[in-house]
């Protein structure tokens, strides 16, 4: 919540955009609009409660240019798809879904067509914690899918007791567990070597994004002004 308080905090003082918060549950919603009112942000929500016809109005209102509103609250499981909200051109995954369709559908919101700027899309993850192994179960279902329509290959549907504890264990030793298990080859003494692929992009595999120890390496200048916040608690290197 420090990171997102930070990053909405730089987006507001140093840019003109608009930002989407997405999030699996409407407890998180609840803190998020805590949050706005501490920092007299205006803002919208859409959540499961909200008729249809009225989703239709707040979304038109916010995509408006004139319309005040800095912030979009959203639900993904009420949201989620077939929301157009080209209004913002930054987009924060508050948690990860188990489903990495889920979440590659809630990320599409902003980038929609008529969507003129670029577009930032921030995903927030603690270390070692089970955030990050359903981050790492994305990365392996998109892995695996291809390979399961194209060969037929029959692929265990359960997870064996050693993973299902493996989930469920903290492991406070580590920077970035996700970029231990991918035994990145870019990177030496976990700083980043060699660039990605030309045509790597946010759907691509995780070992083949920008991987930061320092803020050098970022185009985001919001994220960059969010650095120094990050590195004082202790976070790990960054995917962009």
């Amino acid at each position: 919540m420090l990171v997102l308080d930070y990053i909405l905090a730089m987006t507001r003082t140093t840019t003109s955009d608009k930002v989407v918060l997405v999030s699996n549950y409407t407890q998180t919603l609840d803190l998020f609009e805590k949050l706005c009112r501490s920092r007299s942000y205006l803002y919208v929500r859409l959540d499961g409660t909200m008729s249809i016809k009225k989703r239709a109005k707040i979304v038109e209102k916010f995509n408006s240019p004139s319309n005040p509103e800095f912030i979009f609250m959203l639900s993904s499981k009420a949201g989620g798809c077939g929301l157009n909200l080209i209004g913002a051109n930054r987009l924060v995954m508050f948690d990860p879904d188990w489903n990495p369709a889920n979440d590659e559908q809630a990320m599409a919101r902003v980038w929609r067509d008529g969507q003129k700027k670029t577009c930032y899309i921030y995903r927030l993850l603690s270390t070692g914690t089970i955030e990050e192994k359903i981050l790492q179960r994305q990365a392996h279902k998109k892995a695996l899918s291809s390979c399961v329509v194209d060969e037929e290959q029959d692929v265990e549907r359960h997870f064996s007791l050693g993973e299902l504890r493996e989930l469920f264990t903290l492991n406070e030793e580590t920077t970035s567990d996700t970029h231990d298990k991918f035994r990145c080859r870019r990177c030496v003494n976990g700083r980043e070597v060699r660039p990605p692929a030309e045509d790597s992009d946010c759907t691509s595999n995780l070992s083949q994004w920008n991987h930061c120890c320092d803020k050098k390496g970022l185009r985001d200048q919001v994220l960059k002004a969010s650095w120094d916040c990050c590195c004082l608690l202790r976070l790990p290197p960054a995917f962009s």
